[in-house]
């Protein structure tokens, strides 16, 4: 057994990527992969893990070990491995595969440290991986789309600064461990929440995977949004709270998945609803809930990635990426097609493929919050109505065109076959994951209650395919989502801001400087200034009561003394003016001591 943090393995490979040429690139991250991916099952679950000083007094765990980040680092690092694999079809950017090894390493970074300092520098460096990948993009929307990313996670970023600053000033300690309640579990949360891709910041995420290259997409949904929810479950503690947030999540996601025409829009609305599902299962706050959740993590790496896999594959080969475009490909494509009904019914959680084992954990677990269950079986009508609409579309109906000149390259067939030999294995024999859980939850999927709620699933779906026409038809497609209200308030700022704000403070200015001559002018001589105040303000009433010669002679004296001021002098008599000017000022210090 060695010790030897798989993520140093995939930096140190990276540094040498630039200097490769051609095909060399893709052997090396190959190389690379397959080390990781041994160094991930070599660890020992009894490490006593590795410690790293980086400034005097403050010591990270770059190396700690338990079964759930035994299984994680495993799962990453085979997933990062059959990455690249796909990825190999073809002579990558450098930047795009340095973007994929940083990816794998950031994700098991994260994996295996053991304090929250080190969380941090990985979680940004997998937010710098994927912007590489999202930037190395040929699609002209990339740009836009990488930008915006950019901006979710610095708010991410330092939100979970914030977070970790927090607790580490409360509890005195970095490791990784429930937080506590205030303001460090929020801002905790939500930094979490956004790489999770959690309900409302989660639309970088349909934005980003689908402008990347095929290749890249792979990568990018297997680590972001599964390198936060491992985190999530380890920090723990959250709350029922979380548990809701998760089946938002999930509903929310299986919902615009159902609209989406984009084939890997589709999938990653899917990402969405999935990673819902694990939320739901760590919120529950059980050992069971934590088992499930992870479970179903490693079960979602696989099959998901699997199809994100088919989706490139279709692409590359039709150059065509709509369901409302594609159809008639299991001829033309047969192992792809066999491949992707694995990942599909790997999803939609039928017995005998992954998702039956792991989504069964997720139900039973979610019994222990109210309500949470009836939500995700919704939830997942929804998930077989639209893996039944991606893989129709796409495989079994009349073909509008032709779309295809043969079935996938052969390192995209290794790399799915791989992912579909995993889901299906899982599936037959669920102790193979579920042995690697520390709470000891066992997987029922061919039990007679899962059969039925499997079946019954299953039924609805059918039911509501047979009845609603435009489930049987493609669409345009539904790409407005909650951005838009971002949208039209910033906008709205915008306005304000150039419009009411502008004018109202072109106004106070004008006002002020108004009032700043009139102080100033009444400073020359406060006496006579006070005197012409009180006789203006007299004026409307002498007007009214007096008769016109009195009223001339009053107008005659109040414009004299305005032509005269501030020479004109008036008299002070007694000590009756200072007493006033005191109790104005008595007056005043007590009006701004009460304001503050």
């Amino acid at each position: 057994m060695i010790e030897i943090p798989p993520a140093f393995i995939y930096l140190g490979g990276l540094l040498i990527i630039p200097i490769l040429k051609g095909r060399l690139g893709n052997l090396w991250a190959l190389i690379i992969g397959s080390l990781g991916l041994l160094a991930a099952v070599l660890i020992p679950e009894t490490s006593g893990g590795i410690t790293l000083q980086v400034l005097p007094g403050i010591e990270t765990i770059i190396l700690t070990m338990d079964p759930f980040r035994h299984l994680a680092g495993i799962i990453f690092s085979l997933a990062g491995l059959m990455a690249i694999v796909y990825a190999t079809y073809r002579d990558l950017r450098k930047v795009q595969m340095i973007g994929i090894l940083a990816s794998i390493a950031a994700a098991t970074g994260i994996v295996y440290a053991g304090d929250f300092i080190t969380v941090f520098i990985f979680w940004e460096l997998l937010a710098l991986a994927s912007l590489c990948i999202i930037w190395a993009s040929d699609d002209i929307r990339s740009g836009g789309a990488g930008y915006r990313y950019l901006l979710f996670h610095i708010l991410g970023g330092a939100c979970l600064l914030g977070g970790i600053v927090h607790t580490i000033i409360t509890t005195g300690t970095a490791a990784i461990g429930p937080v506590g309640d205030g303001a460090g579990l929020i801002l905790m949360l939500i930094g979490i929440g956004v790489n999770a891709a959690a309900i409302p910041v989660h639309t970088w995420l349909p934005d980003a995977y689908p402008v990347a290259s095929v290749e890249g997409s792979v990568a990018l949904c297997i680590f972001t949004t599964k390198a936060a929810v491992f985190l999530l479950a380890m920090i723990g503690g959250w709350g029922v709270v979380v548990a809701y947030l998760g089946a938002a999540m999930a509903l929310y996601g299986a919902i615009f998945a159902l609209l989406q025409d984009d084939i890997r829009r589709l999938l990653s609305y899917s990402v969405i609803s999935q990673g819902g599902y694990m939320i739901a299962a760590i919120g529950a706050g059980t050992a069971a809930g934590l088992d499930a959740g992870i479970a179903h993590m490693a079960g979602d790496i696989v099959f998901k990635s699997l199809l994100f896999m088919v989706a490139g594959a279709v692409i590359y080969r039709t150059g065509r990426g709509r369901l409302s475009e594609l159809g008639g490909l299991a001829k033309a494509m047969p192992v792809t097609a066999l491949f992707a009904i694995i990942g599909g019914l790997g999803l939609a959680g039928l017995p005998g493929f992954s998702g039956g084992a792991t989504k069964g954990m997720v139900l039973e677990a979610a019994s222990a919050v109210p309500f949470l269950t009836p939500i995700l079986l919704i939830s997942a009508v929804i998930t077989t109505i639209y893996v039944f609409r991606f893989l129709y579309f796409i495989f079994f109906r009349v073909a509008p065109g032709e779309c295809s000149s043969g079935d996938a390259p052969l390192p995209m067939l290794v790399a799915m076959g791989g992912a579909a030999l995993i889901t299906v294995a899982i599936g037959a024999f669920p102790n193979l994951l579920t042995d690697l859980l520390p709470g000891g939850t066992v997987a029922h999927p061919f039990a007679v209650s899962h059969l039925i709620e499997s079946g019954g699933i299953l039924i609805t779906a059918l039911i509501l395919i047979l009845l609603l026409r435009p489930l049987r038809r493609p669409g345009e497609g539904w790409e407005t989502d909650i951005d838009r209200l971002y949208i039209a308030v910033g906008r709205g700022i915008t306005w304000i801001s150039a419009e009411p704000l502008s004018h109202g403070a072109e106004g106070i200015s004008r006002r002020t400087g108004s009032l700043i001559t009139v102080v100033q002018r009444a400073s020359a001589n406060p006496p006579v200034a006070c005197h012409i105040a009180w006789k203006t303000s007299v004026l409307p009433f002498v007007r009214v009561f007096s008769d016109p010669p009195a009223i001339q002679r009053y107008e005659d004296s109040l414009r004299e003394l305005r032509r005269s001021y501030p020479d004109e002098q008036t008299p002070i008599q007694g000590g009756g003016y200072g007493i006033i000017l005191i109790a104005i000022v008595a007056f005043l210090y007590f009006l701004f001591d009460l304001i503050r």
